[in-house]
């Protein structure tokens, strides 16, 4: 057997007989060629660089009949991306384009992994004796006998699965799929607890139809006697045309106890249609509850359904140019807030038209807006017709800038309840003008800058009888001058206090008071001071105060204060605390609450506590304490909650475990109820 010994150790390998026209980088200090063996053997600072890939290794042999490349020894592998793995040994059938790593361990992307055995061939990946977690400390782990994975179809396979916390096993499946693109099968369900008490399991499938719609499937099951299905389609028929529908049907085996008591309606069959589209310019949409629970008793994991008001439903065509907006809809408000039906609320039609601003040079440009709507209730009916024009201008009077519109308007009404007709026509005239805009203290440590601006406001009309259907109806007669001024005091460079004041004159007697809107005779409308205060880094007052000057007190009060008091590299301790305080235009408390609070951290150990009081009604409304112990890839906590609820006049608490690992977090009631 004839040796060759390269001193030089460097050495470059065509692969072209192959079919792959791409060359591999060999560089070591050593490099033997056997002849007879037709192979390459590396060893002291191995190096291969082919293509993207960098692998490094103590030895290295290239089989060259065979196609296969063998690293052995603190073996190295990157794609200089997001693929950084260490292994005892690496092997790459270069024909097969597969390769094959032995005792390996690295990150790919955001996921860190140790397995025994992982191949990777094509679009398969195969591990074996896996865990995988999302920490570099494996704190929290996944661990399976077998992973399959196929990146191109996002699909992955993992048999004999354990979740472990510190070692620890905590949940075990003998087979586990999951999807990360879009594809039919079971999404991750939905735990918890709802604000009765009861644990709630949502459980969705997701068929992926074609690549232009899908349907989801979705079980609902709630322990305190609500079980639903629901059914989610979605279609693109073009790329202006669009179809998606929401229908959920449930069963309330908890009718007429639980959540029914105290108030108006019960029902056992509960259900909502709904969905909305669009195709060209044609949008619509329908919302229909079977009760005015049911968004509150349902959509617990959405703050933004579980207290909606109203729901919508409309059909509307809009046109955009370039020189206008027109927008023809028909629209229907199913009210919440009441079982009466009567109070719903129906606009059909209502033609919006909307001239869009006209340049007429000089600093002054015009625009048009127009408004046609027949309002709807249960007992009467309502035409509204608006016409506004709009001249807006700004201009430099000397050196001062002046801003401002001219608006003229016309209102007619028709209704059989209001008499026939009604005609409001008036304009309104807003002048904005800069007074001061200038530092007034300057030092090596101390800013001051002040800016005040002048508004006029002037809107000639007597009040008349007219209904009040939305806020353009709300129309107040002005004459009204405001004096507004921002303050910002800053401290080396700190800001300290910012500081808005503004207080309105009405030289027509009369305004609508800030708190409750009520009519009020008057020209010294109350003074309105805005403000957050910064004594030091850790400490902060903010808050908004209206006095008023006729009944020399003020009428509504609000401050929050947040203090870090404890802040070091082991131990945080916040405190918070809020109070607010609202009066009628009679002098009257309307509302008083406040709340107080803390967040305390020593090492991974945190506690929060947060309060609120209602003074009106004299009981603590919402009570929420957690203890907690977090490592960056899980954390273990006891959480307890108290809310009144203002239907029943009962207090609704619970009790659970807490237990998040990679950021998903799972719920276990310990104790709840109604009491």
């Amino acid at each position: 057997m004839k040796r060759y010994l390269l001193p030089l150790g460097v050495a470059l390998l065509s692969l072209s007989s192959i079919g792959n026209s791409k060359l591999l980088f060999l560089n070591a200090t050593e490099v033997k060629y056997l002849s007879q063996e037709r192979t390459v053997e590396a060893s002291k600072g191995v190096e291969v660089h082919y293509g993207v890939y960098y692998l490094k290794a103590d030895r290295l042999r290239y089989l060259k009949d065979k196609g296969v490349l063998v690293a052995e020894g603190h073996v190295f592998f990157t794609d200089r991306k997001g693929v950084f793995l260490r292994a005892k040994r690496a092997v790459y059938y270069i024909r097969e384009k597969i390769i094959e790593l032995y005792d390996v361990e690295g990150k790919i992307k955001e996921g860190y992994f140790k397995a025994k055995f992982a191949r990777l061939k094509g679009d398969v990946y195969l591990l074996r004796s896996l865990c995988a977690s999302k920490c570099p400390d494996f704190s929290a782990q996944v661990c399976a006998k077998k992973f399959v994975y196929r990146p191109k179809e996002g699909e992955g396979t993992a048999y004999s699965a354990t979740l472990k916390i510190e070692k620890l096993p905590i949940l075990y499946t003998p087979y586990y799929s999951f999807l990360t693109k879009r594809k039919s099968g079971f999404l991750p369900p939905k735990l918890g607890i709802d604000s009765y008490g009861d644990f709630i399991y949502i459980q969705p499938y997701f068929w992926a139809i074609d690549r232009h719609s899908d349907l989801t499937l979705t079980g609902d099951y709630r322990s305190g006697g609500l079980y639903g299905a629901w059914l989610q389609y979605r279609k693109y028929f073009a790329y202006n045309s669009y179809l998606e529908t929401l229908n959920q049907f449930y069963y309330d085996d908890a009718y007429p106890g639980k959540w029914w008591q105290g108030r108006e309606e019960h029902r056992r069959h509960r259900y909502l249609l709904s969905g909305k589209g669009y195709r060209g310019n044609l949008s619509f949409k329908w919302e229909y509850p079977s009760d005015i629970y049911y968004y509150y008793d349902v959509f617990f994991f959405d703050k933004e359904l579980h207290y909606k008001s109203f729901a919508e439903s409309y059909i509307q065509y809009s046109l955009d140019r370039d020189l206008y907006t027109l927008n023809l809809k028909g629209a229907y408000f199913y009210n919440l807030k009441t079982t009466d039906r009567s109070k719903d609320l129906a606009t059909i039609p209502d033609i919006y038209f909307y001239l869009k601003p006209l340049p007429l040079g000089g600093g002054f440009s015009t625009d048009l807006t127009s408004e046609l709507t027949d309002f709807y209730t249960e007992n009467r009916q309502l035409w509204r017709w608006r016409l506004v024009p709009e001249l807006k201008f700004q201009r430099v009077l000397g050196t001062t800038p002046v801003t401002g519109y001219l608006k003229p308007f016309y209102i007619y009404y028709s209704s059989r309840r209001y008499g026939n007709r009604h005609h409001i026509a008036g304009f309104a005239l807003k002048l904005k003008s800069l007074l001061y805009d200038f530092d007034l203290i300057r030092t090596s440590s101390w800013n001051l800058f002040s800016s005040w601006e002048g508004v006029y406001e002037f809107q000639p009309f007597e009040e008349k009888n007219t209904p009040s259907f939305d806020y353009f109806d709300l129309l107040t007669k002005k004459n009204m001058v405001t004096l507004r001024g921002v303050n910002t005091l800053h401290y080396r460079g700190r800001e300290v206090l910012n500081l808005l004041v503004e207080q309105p004159y009405n030289f027509y007697e009369g305004y609508n008071f800030p708190t409750d809107g009520a009519y009020v005779r008057g020209k010294l409308l109350p003074l309105k001071v805005y403000y957050n205060l910064y004594p030091s880094p850790s400490l902060g007052f903010s808050g908004k105060v209206y006095y008023d000057h006729q009944r020399k007190q003020v009428v509504y009060n609000s401050v929050s204060v947040s203090w870090e008091a404890i802040r070091t590299l082991l131990s945080k301790l916040a405190l918070r605390a809020s109070y607010s305080l609202s009066k009628n235009h009679l002098g009257k408390r309307q509302a008083e609450q406040y709340s107080y609070g803390l967040s305390w951290k020593w090492r991974r150990i945190s506690l929060s506590l947060d309060n609120y009081h209602d003074a009106v009604k004299g009981k603590d409304v919402k009570t929420d304490l957690q203890v907690g112990y977090r490592k960056d890839c899980w954390s273990l906590g006891v959480r307890y909650e108290r809310e009144y609820n203002y239907d029943s006049g009962k207090y609704q608490w619970r009790a659970f475990l807490v237990l998040s690992v990679f950021a998903n977090p799972f719920n276990v009631l310990i104790s709840g109820g109604e009491r």
